[in-house]
């Protein structure tokens, strides 16, 4: 079995409550999807409400108001940012989904599988378009330069991803680059929002962007634990990511230890025994050390901001990266 990660306090709810400004960003948030997104189209209304109900964690822009604190004065800019952050995020989740082929997100139907991938497809890119030109409404130039660089990253990333899935070549090095595009992307530019729209000079964005990088990088590699850990415990399917083939990294890191023998096994066996052959690699425990030194590290960066101090800036952190679910 997978080491159980450090014990999670606050919860998520605890970190909302800690943050004043989190309400008035939900308000802004459901606000601005009604008025300005779906713009009284029937069927725009009607996928957009059902990824509405459907909620989510809303950890980017959490996150985004975190240190937007920390780094500053939360502004007007700060929910603008958070909810750009959070469309950005939602669009890139239906795109996921038709290129996945994937009917269910997290135990619900996907836009994908209620509509189909035509209407999924043009959704996904009615709600990036839309949230790009939310910022230009509100003359927020440096919100859109900072949302269009992760749109930028995250597509390298997944085109990386598709080519080296077909040819099973993915290395390690390449795993650490696509993650980096991929998932971090939308964190690091979460970050160096908040830092920008509270005011912060370049440094400190700076600082805020290296932390939604290592952050960003903790993340998708305690998702890949999670995919190999008990259903039981995370309440999600086990083994997705090897039957879909995609790369998680114990999985990659031990194939290039492996032999002949031991590479069929990872690939074809049972999901038991494959885990079991990973655990007495060690594949786990140095998934768990690189996953270890991103958090450390974006620990020792989030000290360096100015009003660190006043919110469990911290515990937000642990958070995201030691989450079970």
């Amino acid at each position: 079995m997978i080491a159980a990660p450090p014990i999670q306090k606050p919860s998520l709810v605890e970190l909302q409550a800690a943050l004043p400004e989190w309400r008035e960003f939900e308000q802004f948030y459901a606000q601005t999807l009604r008025s300005t997104i779906y713009r009284n189209n029937w069927l725009l209304e009607k996928v957009g409400n059902f990824i509405l109900r459907r909620g989510g964690k809303k950890v980017r822009p959490l996150l985004l108001l975190y240190i937007a604190k920390a780094a500053g004065e939360p502004s007007f800019l700060s929910h603008l940012g958070a909810t750009l952050i959070e469309i950005l995020h939602n669009a890139t989740l239906v795109h996921d989904d038709v290129v996945d082929d994937a009917d269910y997100r997290r135990g619900f139907f996907s836009v994908r599988g209620l509509w189909g991938n035509r209407i999924a497809v043009l959704f996904g890119d009615w709600l990036l378009s839309r949230g790009l030109l939310l910022a230009l409404r509100y003359e927020a130039p440096q919100l859109l330069y900072y949302t269009s660089e992760a749109v930028e990253a995250l597509t390298e990333g997944e085109l990386l991803q598709l080519r080296r899935m077909r040819t099973a070549s993915l290395s390690v090095e390449e795993y650490f680059m696509v993650i980096e595009k991929k998932t971090a992307a939308l964190f690091r530019a979460a970050c160096a929002m908040g830092a920008w729209s509270a005011g912060a000079p370049p440094s400190v964005i700076q600082t805020a962007s290296d932390i939604g990088l290592k952050i960003g990088m903790g993340f998708q590699i305690r998702d890949d634990l999670l995919d190999w850990s008990d259903s039981r415990i995370t309440g999600k399917p086990v083994d997705t990511d090897r039957r879909q083939h995609r790369f998680t990294l114990p999985l990659l890191w031990a194939l290039a230890q492996a032999s002949p023998r031991e590479r069929a096994l990872l690939r074809q066996a049972p999901f038991s025994t494959a885990r079991r052959l990973l655990k007495e690699m060690g594949a786990f425990a140095y998934a768990e050390a690189v996953l270890t030194q991103h958090a450390n590290e974006a620990y020792a960066l989030a000290e360096l901001l100015p009003h660190a101090s006043t919110l469990p800036l911290k515990s937000m952190l642990e958070f995201l990266i030691y989450r079970s679910q």
